[in-house]
C-alpha cells in the first residue's frame, strides 16, 4: 500500500466507519438511516468515480496526440537541419 492510500483510509475511511457504525447503533427504527445514507453515500461514490475515470481518459487521450504531435514536429525540425 502506498501513501496516498494510506493517507485517504486514516483521513476518509476510518473516520468513515466509525461515524457509520455510530450513526447505526443510534437508530432505533431497525437501521433505516444507516442503510439510506450508505446507500446514498454509494451511489454518488460510484457517479464521482465513473466521471473522474471519464476525465482520467480524455486527457490521458489528449496526452497521447499531444504527444505524437510533438513527436512529428522534433522529426521534421531534426531533418530540416540536417
Amino acid at each position: 500500500m502506498d501513501t496516498p492510500s494510506i493517507i485517504f483510509y486514516c483521513i476518509f475511511g476510518i473516520p468513515y466507519f466509525i461515524f457509520m457504525y455510530w450513526l447505526v447503533k443510534q437508530d432505533k427504527q431497525k437501521y433505516a438511516w444507516g442503510i439510506a445514507l450508505i446507500t446514498v453515500i454509494a451511489v454518488l461514490a460510484i457517479y464521482v468515480s465513473q466521471k473522474a475515470s471519464k476525465v482520467a481518459m480524455d486527457n490521458y487521450q489528449q496526452h497521447q496526440i499531444d504527444s505524437r504531435q510533438i513527436e512529428h514536429d522534433e522529426k521534421i525540425d531534426s531533418l530540416n537541419h540536417k
